[in-house]
Parts: structure tokens; C-alpha cells; sequence
């Protein structure tokens, strides 16, 4: 269905405007349509009104995911501030949240009993927090082809999982056609050796609808299974230290965390000459292993203090490669030359040429690159 929608969509986006152009911060050449998430969520939400099986997700879960497409499509067409998308984001992540029976967050033994009823206001705090989190999450790893899809698609795999095995059949299922509503957009969206670039994008209005459903479905499955809430953050891992770490890199250079720049993941990997389709695999792929390791863990039993301390474990390695960028990309390489490497030229003679006068028409001759740095 959602190949379909995109197929109808894709003719109306140049009409109402829901276009993205190149600029000096894209990779792409051309005008590319914007429909991608109101594909997605339309075909999600019609097999979810029509089919048998698939979890009758609350009034409040739609109202929500409606506003958050609501903003996302205006952002897309006229780009609004980031003070009005972060109001209008608190207020769908509460109507998303705050319906939820207390507690919303799951934290199994990781609270003494005695501060569980005390600390309810503050864990729903931080469940509309990690809403809000994950939506600007899926936004900032949308810079790609194919690597917020992709994210989704591993995240959603991996919550179905866990909720058939738990025995929530119905989330499951809503998870699956999330899932394959997902897949049939990266159909559009992602490189393969019959696609050079990207047909379609999700938008701001898709991106944000998807980190805010993978946080409800993350959130539920928590509640509903009785897996401790901090566990499952395996699944999206990923994408939120990636965040975090852009938070904290633009906030020591003394910028709005918010805006925009080439210091994410996927650029620091582009700028080590990875391809586009490389780049999104290797992310997408550390997003599935990290997935993986959470629902291993959460398989065999594992203590939720050992898994909530090994989130550590992916945070440091993302640490020590952004520094080892950081601290390669900027330099400029010098390569070691002998003196027979060197041309001989006298210096006498060229500051005698220097010297010269060689008149009003004579054009100058810009050097190149010399022989000891690489051009930049």
C-alpha cells in the first residue's frame, strides 16, 4: 500500500509545494519529493483501521502522530523555528504519554519500591522526554539515503520480536506493518545497483513521525512485557548517542544544539571517503547489532543493571571515533619527502624573477598545490 500511496503522492508533491532542493549542505542534485512519512503513516493507519490482528492503538496514539506529521509537513514546506517545533512536539509526545495508565515507564527492581509511587510524575517527565528525544533523533540521522528508514526498519524488527516472544501477538503485528509500511518507502529511498540516488524523501513530517511511533512502540512494549524501560534503549541506541553527542559537541562550541551542520555520524563517515550506501550500512547495521544485543540480553535473562550499564559500551566506541575524526579531519596531511623529491630551483633566481616588473598585461599565475600538503 504504501508503494501505491507513494506512487500517487509523488505527483501531487511538486503542487503542494512538498519539495527539497539542493543546497551547498546536500548531496543531492535534483528536486526531490517529500512524501515519504504521509505514505508511510497513511498506509499504516488504514491497514491498522481495516485489518483483524493488529493493535487498536488508542485515540490519543493517532491525535499525536497527526500533529507531529502536522508540524513536520509545515516545517517541510516553510521552514519554521526551532522553538515552535519543540512546543508543538511536547504537546503531541503528552498526548501521547499522558493518557498511558501510571506508571508509563517500566523500571522493574531498578527503583526501590518505596520511591516507585513517589517518582510517577517525574517517570512521565521522562517518558515525554524520550519522545521528544527520539523525534529529533530520527530527524538528525535523516541525511542520508536510506539510513533513517533503515534505522526504523531495524528498530521495528527487533520491538516485533520481543513483543511475540513476550506474547503481545497484537503489537506485534502492529510493529510488522509498521515495518513493512517502512520497507516499501526505502524501496524509493535507498541506493541498490538499480537505483544511483534516492527518488523519495521522508521529510521532516516522516522522520519525526517515526521516532515518535518506534518511542510509544518502545514504551508499551516496556509497560505490557515487563522489561525494564533503560533495557530496551539497546534498540535505538544508536541514534540517540549520536544525538546526544551532536548536543553536547555544538553546546562546548558554543552554538545552538539545534542548528544545523555537518558533524553527524554519517558525515564524519563520508568524510573518511565512504560512499552514501556504505555509510548508511554500516549505521544501520551497528543500529541492528545494538538491537541484537538487547534482545539477547533480555532472552537469556540478563541482569537489567549489567544491560543498562553496557549502554556504555556503544556510547565510548562512539566517542572514540568522532574524536579520532575530529582530530584527522581538520589536519592537513603531510607526507615525508626527501631533498632529491625537491625541485631545484635556486633561491636567488626566484627572488630575482620576483623582482621584476613584467608590465600592466601580465596576467599572474596562481601556484599549485605544493608537494608537501595535500589540496584540500
Amino acid at each position: 500500500m504504501t508503494v501505491l500511496l507513494i506512487g500517487f503522492l509523488k505527483k501531487a508533491s511538486h503542487t503542494l509545494a512538498l519539495v527539497d532542493y539542493p543546497d551547498s549542505r546536500k548531496q543531492h542534485e535534483n528536486v526531490v519529493p517529500l512524501c515519504g512519512g504521509i505514505a508511510i503513516f497513511s498506509a499504516f493507519f488504514l491497514v491498522s483501521l481495516l485489518s483483524r490482528g493488529v493493535a487498536p492503538f488508542p485515540v490519543s496514539f493517532w491525535i499525536g502522530i497527526l500533529i507531529i506529521l502536522g508540524i513536520g509537513v509545515m516545517d517541510d514546506r516553510t521552514e519554521l523555528s526551532a522553538r515552535t517545533r519543540l512546543v508543538v512536539q511536547f504537546l503531541a509526545s503528552a498526548i501521547l504519554i499522558i493518557p498511558l495508565a501510571a506508571p508509563s515507564i517500566y523500571v522493574a527492581n531498578m527503583l526501590p519500591l518505596a520511591l516507585i509511587g513517589s517518582a510517577l510524575p517525574v517517570l512521565t517527565i521522562v517518558a515525554i522526554l524520550f519522545v521528544i528525544g527520539l523525534v529529533n533523533s530520527w530527524n538528525m540521522i535523516d541525511g542520508v539515503d536510506g539510513l533513517a528508514g533503515g534505522c526504523a526498519a531495524a528498530a521495528l524488527f527487533w520491538i516485533s520480536l520481543l513483543s511475540f516472544y513476550k506474547g503481545l501477538g497484537e503489537l506485534g503485528v502492529s510493529g510488522l506493518v509498521l515495518l513493512a509500511a517502512v520497507c516499501g518507502f526505502l524501496l524509493f529511498n535507498m541506493r541498490s545497483p538499480w537505483s544511483a540516488r534516492a527518488k523519495i524523501f521522508l521529510g521532516d513530517a516522516g522522520s519525526t513521525a517515526l521516532g515518535a511511533a518506534i518511542a510509544y512502540l518502545i514504551i508499551t512494549l516496556s509497560r505490557q512485557s515487563e522489561i525494564a524501560f533503560p533495557v530496551l534503549l539497546w534498540i535505538v541506541i544508536v541514534p540517540v548517542t549520536d544525538t546526544i553527542s551532536l548536543i553536547v559537541r555544538r553546546l562546548h562550541a558554543g552554538r545552538n544544539p539545534l542548528t544545523a551542520d555537518r558533524w553527524h555520524l554519517h558525515h564524519l563517515l563520508l568524510d573518511r571517503s565512504h560512499s552514501h550506501a556504505m555509510t548508511t550500512n554500516i549505521i544501520v547495521a551497528s543500529s541492528a547489532i545494538c538491537g541484537g544485543v538487547g534482545a539477547v540480553g533480555i532472552l537469556v535473562g540478563a541482569s537489567n543493571y549489567l544491560m543498562t550499564f553496557g549502554l556504555f559500551i556503544p556510547v565510548i566506541i562512539h566517542s572514540a571515533f568522532v574524536f579520532v575524526s575530529n582530530g584527522t579531519g581538520n589536519t592537513v596531511r603531510v607526507r615525508p619527502v626527501t631533498l632529491g623529491q625537491l625541485n631545484p630551483v635556486s633561491p636567488v633566481l626566484l627572488r630575482t624573477e620576483a623582482s621584476k616588473n613584467f608590465g600592466a598585461n601580465h596576467q599572474s599565475v596562481q601556484p599549485k598545490p605544493g608537494i608537501l600538503s595535500d589540496p584540500v
